[in-house]
């Protein structure tokens, strides 16, 4: 079985463009030989520059999606898109100090903006000139920021104070040649057709409930074929294919608070959804669950116990530590650094262990969209054991090294159009002395009372979050709960709340976590930072926190529609 439901958030922002075929087999493996033939002219032709460059590669990505939108039973968008997009990397200096030193990036990027996907033609076969062109184009200015910006670090180091961190830039790696055949296109798109009964039929559902203001089903594919090529002889394909059937719900209080839930599917395989029966089981018992949230008290600022959810700690995870693992990132002295130092040392119960499993594609029943086989600099994703029994023991890591982690393990990754850093795959939180699910509800309640408390906080649902990690800002968190219960010690039946988010700082969290339960749940996502948003998943059991701080969310004014839903 591998169409379990799962949590899902994503916030997402995708530059793609209508297509009219999905190019030939030929063509796309002629794109390879185009390109390393091009690599090779303009590695030797640079190298004869002042400042030559000393490693160079290209990174392609060649991703179709397919999205049936569905509203109130009614069809209301069907998008089939594709690009095809090249990423070059270019590095002058030497591999202990080059011009992507302290994370700057390979070309200019805003803030505020995405970088440009450098798009090129979906048929290699007659468009080689124009690919030539666009590279041609790409590498030369991708040369010429490089050198700018490498020169600039140099003159900046004889002004500076010394860095803490005098590891190198860029480090070796094994080289690989790794091929697998193109997917067959016919057989593994989805079914556009089936797919809007589907997103009609399931979003009909909706209709009986008149509170229900925005009731949608999206049936959405992403096949995605990734190219790597490198000036070291890396030369690497790989298919990647997701399949998602998402569910999206929300009601408005009479205050004015917007209420949503969602479910989605996860799938790598087309037909890869639950039955149709459990499918409406579900969707029929999140509509009940909002109507009851519309209509639940607002819960006032708070502090002491709670219990989450497997899904629930899964972002607690990704967000308070899973962030802080990312090895790159702790290049810079503008990183908080809250794990670097701590190597060796407890920072969990001794009875709970952390990795992060790119290669694993399955986890107990569950498909999981973090999977990869190759990350984007070319380096076989491999399970890294972060947490072994509470002792902290390895971070993730790309090409660029810190103090005492000299190699990759493959975690270096990107959106489409951006340079890749360390980032999370499919992070998996494990206890080897778990709970039942009724010691976890008895031992909140005695915690409550212990603290002179009325009641503790059960999340079951949330949506996401974010986090800060540099020095210049609170080192802090944010989870955004959805499902939220109070949970009386003197017995009483649980009550649904609504209006809080969860808050805290990494290490204060991390010390204040009790125990686990032993049932496993998974939050897949996508994840956002400097290089973009990349698919992730989060495992985790349920897990007892002696102190969580719950601060009132804001909400619109706006209020609820003064006419009926038609």
């Amino acid at each position: 079985m591998r169409h379990k439901k799962i949590k899902y958030s994503v916030i997402s922002l995708c530059l793609l463009f209508s297509i009219t075929g999905t190019g030939s087999v030929s063509g796309q493996e002629r794109l390879m030989d185009v390109i390393e033939g091009e690599l090779r002219i303009y590695f030797k032709e640079l190298g004869k520059e002042k400042v030559p460059p000393y490693f160079m590669s290209c990174r392609v990505d060649d991703v179709t999606t397919t999205s049936v939108d569905a509203s109130f039973g009614v069809v209301n968008g069907v998008t089939k898109n594709r690009i095809v997009a090249a990423l070059p990397e270019v590095r002058v200096g030497s591999p202990e100090f080059d011009n992507f030193h302290n994370n700057t990036p390979g070309t200019t990027i805003s803030f505020f903006a995405p970088p440009e996907p450098i798009l090129l033609p979906y048929e290699s076969t007659g468009s080689e000139s124009a690919i030539k062109q666009i590279l041609w184009n790409e590498f030369l200015s991708r040369y010429k920021y490089g050198v700018a910006s490498y020169q600039a670090m140099r003159s900046a180091k004889g002004v500076r104070a010394e860095e803490s961190d005098k590891s190198p830039d860029f480090t070796q790696v094994e080289v690989v040649n790794y091929h697998e055949e193109p997917l067959n296109m016919d057989k593994a798109l989805m079914d556009v057709e089936k797919s809007k009964s589907i997103a009609k039929k399931y979003s009909a559902l909706f209709l009986q409930y008149p509170d229900i203001i925005r009731g949608s089903v999206s049936v959405r594919q992403e096949i995605i074929r990734k190219y790597y090529i490198s000036t070291e002889g890396a030369r690497i394909a790989h298919n990647l294919t997701h399949n998602f059937l998402m569910v999206r719900a929300a009601v408005k209080a009479d205050d004015g608070m917007d209420l949503p839930l969602a479910i989605t599917y996860f799938s790598f395989d087309r037909d890869g959804f639950p039955d149709e029966e459990v499918i409406k089981k579900d969707i029929l018992n999140l509509a009940d669950r909002l109507i009851k949230l519309k209509n639940a008290p607002v819960v006032q600022p708070y502090t002491g116990p709670a219990l989450l959810s497997g899904s629930t700690s899964g972002v607690f995870f990704h967000e308070i530590f899973g962030h802080r693992i990312e090895g790159q990132k702790m290049k810079s002295d503008g990183d908080g650094q809250t794990f670097k130092k701590m190597i060796g040392k407890q920072v969990l119960p001794l009875t709970m262990s952390v990795y992060d499993d790119p290669s694993l594609e399955v986890y107990k029943g569950m498909d999981l969209n973090g999977h990869y086989k190759f990350d984007d600099q070319g380096v076989k994703g491999e399970r890294v054991t972060v947490v072994k029994e509470g002792i902290l023991n390895d971070f993730l890591m790309t090409r660029t090294a810190i103090d005492g982690f000299p190699r990759s393990n493959g975690h270096s990754r990107a959106e489409v159009g951006y340079d890749p850093t360390s980032r999370q795959s499919n992070l998996i939180i494990e206890t080897s002395d778990y709970k039942s699910e009724e010691e976890l509800r008895q031992m909140l309640k005695d915690e409550a009372a212990s603290q002179g408390k009325d009641y503790g906080f059960f999340f079951k649902e949330v949506t996401g979050g974010f986090t800060m990690t540099g020095r210049n800002s609170p080192n802090a968190f944010n989870v955004t709960p959805l499902e939220v219960y109070k949970v009386y010690v003197d017995g009483r039946e649980d009550e649904l709340v609504r209006g809080v988010d969860l808050i805290g700082t990494p290490l204060s969290m991390f010390s204040n976590i009790i125990c686990a339960g032993g049932v496993t749940e998974s939050f897949v996502g996508s994840c956002g930072s400097i290089s973009g948003y990349v698919p992730v998943s989060a495992i985790s059991p349920a897990i007892l926190v002696n102190k969580v701080e719950l601060q009132m969310k804001p909400r619109s004014r706006n209020l609820p529609p003064v006419l009926a839903r038609p």
